[in-house]
């Protein structure tokens, strides 16, 4: 064998190529050919034995990832363990109580009769828990601890606070809103520090809300259930909060944070929610050390720190009354929620019967050992938590839960960055430039040509959102373009001077470089989320260690020991390499798209929801298994080529069977449409309005339906251009265009009322009680031009009032401060509780024309009628008869569609 001679202090592979990091000289070395030839690697006899093989473990990995993501523990449907007699969480008395919300009583919007049923409900159930509890205590249950006390409160406020929302400001008064709250405690030595638990019970437009929120409101009862019939909790007591507001933007939860008498007694909050049906709850706001570590008491752990980084961006767009709570009461917790399947939240279709089984065990069972080990064993008495996201926190696959401080993750990432120096050191790393760029190069182009896939959907073929009925199904549509593009780069740097296995090994060091430099980043950026390119560069300094080690060891002749310590990775260095990576991300990154994917389905027409979800695809594609890249040159640049075409051709094949045999929609993953019948007091214009919150398809096709129903041709209305058509759904109406239908032709000619039917008066003169706007206590200083006057609003039978107006204000009765000194656009929304008919606002602003400069304000009001499908009632115009515009839409809209409907009266006044 011939001898290459090298300069001192370099090292080159057969090819030549200088690595990035060597401290010796090699010695002789064989030509990329003759070690070929002579020494083929053993695992090299079969390519298609060793890609299945591995393909297949990847697939093991997957299943495993898959099934831990999605376990429930088995439902309990007694009171009691029938072995040992102690009380136990039952599921089934949840379901038994969000059946009754959902089922029986359906939909609860803010102010209806609906809400205030709900209310005497829960107040029967608390009574009875009560009773109960007192039986248990005569019987000396809580032996001498005894029994907690059990304090029951009805809280009826009225308030406002500012709501900012989706880039915009919102300003929020509440009336007559209501809160039921219990308290348990040891008594007066216990009462000065407690832990407030919180869920909501009322619903918003078009959803029944047996996951959202009356599972947590289940969750809560039961809870109250077990802990008033055993000892008390002997260092803090336990608040639960059943709020009658979150829908209307966290009215009942900033009602009770701000002015209840309990509220200055409550150290730390824990919250339950929920967005979609099924699957585990997820821990995915959290913001002290302390709450932090009382998780890590949960049977089944379930959260992440990326879920909470990803939500303080501000890009998912939803919020929950954990917000209050910080931003009112300053309170640190936990904010869980149900988000699997969200496909369902805000719907119709939030039924118990799509709740799946054990989703109200975990949680239940999560919360009571977490109330359990705070009311038990934390001393709240000090100061308070300390608010932070300065801590690294995530589960293992739903088994144990891992907390530690960013100062602690500083310290392993360093130790995590020196171990690489010492692969690089000791040769088992061979990165070079070029092996660095190309899996640069390819993590951007697997993100990238996702998106070429994306637009010759959308833009050449017309056919967005085809990917949105399954989870998964980005994965197929996208990611077949997503690896064959990170493999052509691969394919592009192939050296073909230097051995397959040069390629191979440079490029699991260039990998295991790119993940160390981009841990590095990540730590320095003060990421929380950085643990996780960590764990992948540990992962990979490991096996590179593994692989020097194994080889060593002497498995091959002296001559092949000296050729594959150079180049050689041995095939079980990818399986280690694997492992751990590939199985959390995969069990990680199912929770971003059973997040993310359904999402796009509600993010507005003009976002970009097929690149969005493209983008998450080739991430996933990518990062679910790296060592790919280096595995693809194992068996030589035809290989490569052919895995290529094989990837491709299954991408047509994929986007065949998806256009031929698919559509975007259907009953359970349904497209979400908005109606408003609006009728306008002041033009007497009686209209539709029809608007859908995603770009997908067949928006257009059930519009032509609603012309031929209406005999009405519709009319396009930007919502940038015409951003108070919505106000009563404000700020999401920023989100919508709508197809706009006069309906006047239709009553006239559907009325059985002939004085209607042939009169020239507007339709909405036969409106009666409408809401009106009066101006009161109306004084003018021509010294300053500050205008002054107290608007009252009167709105019998309807609700959720809106105005707006633009106005340059000085001062007003609301407790937020003045967004602007400037001249601004102000939306300010009211919610009443039941029986709720009116309120008032103070304003003062500059009158640059005088006393006579007066304020020009929209009204808005929702009806109490008309947005529930399961009533046959509908609001008519006084004396015109059974014409049912909504009730006909609603009829005419297919299943696949989700429609939130609703009907409103507007108006102008000059106040």
């Amino acid at each position: 064998m011939a001898a290459v001679k090298q300069r001192p202090g370099a090292r080159k592979d057969v090819s030549g190529t200088s690595h990035l990091l060597d401290n010796k000289s090699t010695g002789s070395t064989t030509t990329a050919t003759t070690a070929e030839k002579s020494y083929p690697h053993p695992v090299k006899k079969s390519s298609l034995a060793s890609w299945t093989f591995f393909l297949l473990f990847l697939t093991l990995l997957a299943t495993i990832s898959y099934t831990r993501h999605y376990a429930l523990p088995t439902p309990v449907t007694q009171d009691r363990d029938p072995v040992t007699g102690k009380l136990q969480f039952s599921e089934a008395n949840v379901l038994k109580l969000t059946e009754h919300l959902a089922g029986d009583i359906g939909l609860r919007l803010i102010g209806t009769e609906a809400v205030d049923e709900t209310e005497r409900y829960l107040m029967r159930e608390i009574e009875t828990l009560r009773e109960q509890a007192q039986i248990e205590a005569a019987k000396g249950a809580g032996g001498e601890v005894g029994v907690p006390n059990f304090d029951v409160w009805v809280q009826v406020d009225d308030g406002s606070h500012r709501f900012d929302f989706m880039s915009k400001v919102v300003m929020k008064m509440y009336n007559n809103m209501t809160n039921i709250i219990v308290r348990l405690s040891c008594g007066p030595e216990c009462d000065q520090n407690a832990i407030l638990l919180n869920a909501h019970y009322d619903t918003t437009l078009g959803s029944p809300g047996a996951a959202d929120d009356a599972l947590g409101v289940g969750v809560q009862m039961e809870l109250i259930r077990i802990l008033s019939q055993q000892p008390a909790l002997k260092k803090n007591s336990i608040i639960f909060l059943f709020n009658g507001g979150e829908e209307s933007l966290q009215d009942a939860s900033h009602s009770f944070i701000t002015k209840h008498e309990l509220k200055d007694n409550v150290k730390a909050v824990i919250n339950l929610e929920a967005c979609g049906t099924t699957g585990p709850e997820i821990l995915f706001q959290a913001n002290s050390r302390p709450m932090i570590d009382a998780y890590k008491r949960v049977p089944y752990p379930h959260g992440t720190v990326v879920a909470n980084d990803l939500f303080a961006t501000g890009i998912i767009l939803s919020d929950t009354d954990f917000r209050q709570f910080v931003d009112h009461g300053n309170l640190t917790g936990l904010d869980m929620a149900v988000y699997t399947n969200s496909y369902l939240y805000h719907s119709h279709l939030d039924l118990n019967e799509f709740m799946s089984p054990g989703l109200p065990q975990h949680m239940g069972e999560n919360t009571l050992a977490l109330v359990q080990y705070l009311g038990e064993e934390v001393d709240l008495s000090g100061k308070p938590f300390e608010r932070t996201s300065e801590v690294v926190f995530f589960d293992v696959l739903g088994f144990f839960f891992v907390a530690y401080s960013l100062k602690t993750a500083i310290l392993v990432h360093l130790a995590i960055g020196a171990l690489a120096l010492i692969t690089l050191s000791m040769g088992a790393s061979r990165p070079t430039i070029k092996s660095v760029l190309s899996v640069l190069l390819s993590f951007l182009a697997a993100l990238a040509a996702p998106n070429l896939v994306a637009l010759v959907l959308v833009q050449v073929l017309g056919k967005p959102m085809q990917w949105f009925t399954h989870e998964w199904l980005p994965l197929a549509l996208f990611g077949p373009t997503s690896a064959a593009a990170m493999f052509g780069v691969q394919y592009l740097f192939h050296d073909n001077k230097a051995s397959n296995s040069a390629n191979e090994l440079s490029t699991f060091s260039g990998i295991q470089f790119f993940f160390s430099v981009a841990m590095g980043s990540a730590t320095y950026a003060g990421l929380a989320s950085s643990y996780l390119v960590a764990l992948y560069a540990l992962c990979y300094s490991i096996a590179l260690i593994y692989n020097r080690q194994w080889i060593q060891r002497g498995q091959h002749t002296p001559q092949q020991q000296h050729v594959n310590e150079l180049h050689s990775v041995d095939f079980s260095t990818y399986l280690l390499a694997s492992i751990i990576p590939t199985t959390y991300f995969v069990y990680t990154g199912f929770s971003l798209l059973d997040f993310m994917v359904p999402l796009a389905g509600r993010i507005g027409v003009d976002a970009p929801a097929d690149h969005i979800v493209a983008v998450i695809a080739g991430l996933f594609t990518m990062c679910a298994c790296p060592p790919l890249l280096a595995y693809v040159h194992r068996f030589g640049q035809s290989t490569l080529r052919r895995v290529i075409s094989i990837l491709i051709l299954l991408q047509l094949a994929i986007l065949w069977l998806s256009l031929t045999f698919s559509q975007p929609y259907d009953k359970m993953h349904p497209k979400r449409i908005f109606a408003q019948h609006l009728r306008n007091l002041t033009s007497g214009e009686t209209l539709v309005y029809v608007a859908h919150a995603d770009p997908g398809p067949i928006y257009h096709n059930y519009v032509q339906g609603l012309e031929q129903l209406f005999d009405t041709k519709a009319l396009l209305k930007h919502g940038n251009e015409n951003p108070g058509d919505w106000n009563a759904i404000y700020p999401f109406s920023q989100f919508l265009d709508s197809y706009v239908l006069d309906t006047t032709p239709y009553i006239r000619a559907q009325t059985t009322n002939t004085t209607i039917a042939t009169s020239p008066t507007p339709l909405t003169d036969f409106i009666q009680d409408a809401p009106n706007l009066v101006a009161e206590n109306v004084s003018f200083d021509p010294k300053t031009g500050i205008r002054k006057l107290t608007i009252l609003c009167t709105h019998p039978d309807y609700i959720l009032t809106v105005i707006s107006f633009d106005a340059q204000l000085t001062r007003w009765s609301l407790s937020s401060g003045i967004p602007s000194q400037e001249p601004f656009h102000y939306v300010i929304r009211n919610a009443g509780g039941y029986r709720t008919d009116g309120w008032r606002l103070d304003l003062e602003y500059k009158a640059p024309n005088g006393a006579e400069d007066k304020l020009r304000v929209e009204i808005t009001s929702m009806e109490t009628e008309g947005f529930d499908w399961r009533v046959e009632k509908e609001r008519e115009l006084v004396g015109s008869g059974d014409v049912g515009v909504m009730r006909k839409l609603v009829k005419a809209t297919p299943d696949f569609i989700a429609l939130t409907y609703f009907s409103t009266v507007a108006s102008v006044h000059d106040l």
